[in-house]
Parts: structure tokens; sequence; C-alpha cells
């Protein structure tokens, strides 16, 4: 889970902006215990007008996430993820994020370029004590960082040499894990690479899975088909269940003629060329029977419900951060306070940071009543830069609701629209 996480000189923010998602104590389902004596929220909701920079953040959380653990294997390969702000595009990127991997607190900072990682340290608390893990510096081009490592890792002398050679100056030491294979043990990098790997995901998740394949991996799993059968009923689609199925495909003749004159491998002519496609039917019921409905004849909404169900799988059954961006796109406003609800009540150590334009969240007792989880956003006018604000830093007393305060414009992140009459002539 994510601690707090602060950026500068990105995309659309230029100012230093901060996340924080402390709380002071267990007061409601959105708050978790991490760690002993640390409560955390496991919700943060970022609300703003269109191009505001909302989805901006979520990408700058992804980013740090991927400079961590994603290596490159030429020197002369852009950093992952720099984007600087337009005006001040000569000066380095700043990031920082406190979170958590196996209970333990890391912290990581790093400043860069599009070319140049030129610091990063990366701290940790494994007695709750702070420790150093590593730190780096840039020396030159084509000059091997200045890197080190915190002695109570207790890496060999020779393992240091050897993530040195390895490290280049577009990517981060901790990445060298995974770039290379060192013969001498490196555990404690290993263990926090592969728990982000596995743990931290992508905007709107990892692989960018088609419907049909999600489907189709859950019915493989038992424990995952028995989730989406319930959660498809719950939601009141009127569907019992799914299966797999085949489709007929229509190729026409000029088609087939042009793949077979194609000079590639025969495997993949088979493929392109194969009468039938994967797909999925659900059943519906009626009093006088049940009868099947393919995916293609689903509802827009029904088959955004069906892609997100995969991240609140992971969330209630492990330990797992993910961001889903424009979250309540397509869905109706009670599907999603359900969906946000059943991941409350069952996760345990997850984490769902999500933008929306849902505002009636806002009128939520759960959310009304803890406002630390929730964040407006609004560009100011005068530097073109996105401004995070969390809705418990304006003052509102606790019987105000927060919902109506925001609808009259009190707490900003609305847009202000000019005349509805448009003169053509001018």
């Amino acid at each position: 889970m994510i601690r707090d996480f602060w950026v500068k000189n990105y995309l659309s923010i230029r100012d230093k902006q901060e996340l924080s998602f402390l709380a002071k104590g267990p007061s409601s389902e959105l708050v978790t215990e991490i760690a002993e004596g640390v409560f955390l929220y496991k919700l943060g909701v970022l609300y703003g007008p269109n191009a505001s920079g909302k989805s901006n953040m979520l990408i700058a959380l992804n980013e740090i996430f991927d400079l961590l653990v994603q290596p490159r294997s030429d020197a002369t390969d852009r950093v992952f993820g720099s984007v600087p702000f337009a005006l001040t595009k000569n000066d380095p990127i700043e990031m920082h994020v406190s979170f958590y991997a196996n209970s333990i607190r890391y912290d990581y900072d790093i400043s860069f370029n599009e070319k140049t990682i030129f610091s990063e340290v990366l701290n940790y608390y494994p007695n709750k004590t702070k420790a150093l893990f590593y730190e780096r510096h840039f020396v030159d081009d084509n000059v091997q960082a200045e890197i080190k490592f915190g002695p109570s890792l207790q890496i060999f002398a020779k393992t240091q040499d050897s993530i040195r050679e390895n490290t280049l100056n577009n990517h981060s030491v901790l990445s060298v894990c995974r770039k290379s294979a060192l013969k001498e043990d490196i555990a404690p990098f290993n263990v926090l690479h592969k728990w982000i790997m596995d743990n931290y995901h992508d905007v709107d998740g990892d692989d960018k899975k088609g419907i049909v394949d999600i489907l189709k991996d859950a019915y493989d799993d038992q424990k995952k088909r028995v989730f989406y059968n319930t959660m498809l009923q719950k939601a009141d689609l009127n569907i019992l269940e799914y299966k797999p199925i085949l489709e007929d495909r229509y190729l026409p003749n000029e088609y087939r003629e042009r793949i077979q004159k194609e000079n590639i491998p025969e495997v993949m002519k088979e493929a392109l060329l194969k009468p039938t496609t994967d797909s999925v039917a659900f059943v519906n019921h009626s009093k006088n029977g049940d009868f099947e409905i393919p995916l293609k004849w689903q509802s827009k909404g029904t088959q955004k419900y069906i892609r997100i169900l995969d991240a609140l799988y992971d969330m209630i059954s492990g330990s797992h951060v993910y961001y889903l961006d424009e979250l309540g796109e397509d869905l109706h406003n009670d599907l999603l306070y359900y969906y946000l609800n059943v991941f409350l009540f069952n996760s345990k150590k997850s984490q769902l940071i999500i933008t929306s334009q849902e505002t009636t969240l806002l009128s939520q007792d759960l959310i009304n009543e803890n406002r630390g989880v929730v964040w407006f956003v609004e560009k100011n006018k005068e530097t073109a830069s996105s401004e995070y604000s969390r809705a418990d830093s304006f003052g509102l007393h606790k019987n105000l609701s927060l919902y109506n305060s925001y609808r009259i414009g009190r707490l900003g992140a609305k847009p202000e629209l000019g005349s509805i009459f448009i003169n053509l002539e001018n």
C-alpha cells in the first residue's frame, strides 16, 4: 500500500503536489492497519473537471513504480516516464513515494530527465528504524554512477560491483535484478522487486487483456469463476453464469486469397484463416426458460463492469494496489457504489486509487465522514498547472455535506463554462 506520494514538474503538474493516505486510526472500513500502529486509507478518489489533471496523478504513481522495476538494455534509451511540465521542460522531474511491501515500509526518491537518472535513494524500515537500502548519484555520461548500499543488506562486495556494472544511467538500481542473472545472493533486491511486480499494477490493469481473455482465464480457475458468476448475479444484470464458446468468423474470399499468398509462416496463416473465434456467452434467466446472449450483445456498461472485476478479485483475495481511471463511466451509480463497498468490506491490505466524475459518491456517508480519501483537482489559471486539494483541508464542518459544498462550487475543481449562446458571425 502507498503511504504518501508527491511529484513535481511532471505532465500538467509544475509545483510539488502530494497525496497522503495516512489515517489517524481504525475509524471505518476505509482504513486498514498496514503495520503495527500504522493506519492507511484503502481508497483514494480524485475529482475535477475534464483536463484538470486527475489522470496525470495516476500516471505519475504508475511511473514511479515502473522506474523502480523496469530496466533498460541500451544506454541511449529514454528514461521511463520522462514527460516534464511544458514550461519547465529543462528542469528535472522529481518524485517521492513511501509504500509498504510485505508490511515493511520503503521510501523512494528520484530525480531524472529523459536521458538520465540524476539521483535515487531507497530507504527502508526493516525493524521500524530507518535504514539505507541504496543510493545512487549521476557522475557523467558513459561513467558508472556512484552507488552506495546499506550495510543491513549484507550484500557481498562482489555482488555490489556486479550491480554497479549493470546499472546504466537511464534505469534504477533495483531493476538490475530483472536485467541480469547475478550469481551472488541479492535476496533483498529480489524480494522487493517481485513484490512490486506482483502487487503494484498499471493504470486500468497490467496486460490490457480483452474481455474474452479475462473471462477465459477466470473460467479456468474454479475460485475465480465462482467469484465472477457471483458478482454478475449480484449486479442485477439478469446473468446466471457465463461460459466460453466458439463463434463462426466471416472471412471474405479476397481476404483468404491474400493471406494464402503472403510470405508468412503456415502457423500464422492458420491462425488468420481460422473459421472460428473464441468468445463468451452469458446465460440469462426468464420464467419461460434460460437463454444465452453472446458477449457482443452485452451493453457497454456491462462490459466495463466485467473488465474491472479482475482488479476487484485481486484486491479482495490478496494485497494489491490498483489505479482505475474514470471509474463510474458507463456504470449506474448504484453499481459503482456496490463495487466500491465490496472492495472496502472484503479487502484487507489492498488499495484502490481512482478518478471519477460521479459526484454523487460524495453524498455517501462513508465518504462524507472520511474526507481524507477525496482530492479536488483543478488547473491554476495563471500557471496552467494542476493543483490537488484534499477534502479535509477546506475546514468544512462535519455536519456540512461534502456533495452539496462541491455542487455549489465551494470546493472549486468545477468547470467554468461560458454562455450557451453561440455567435458564428464574429
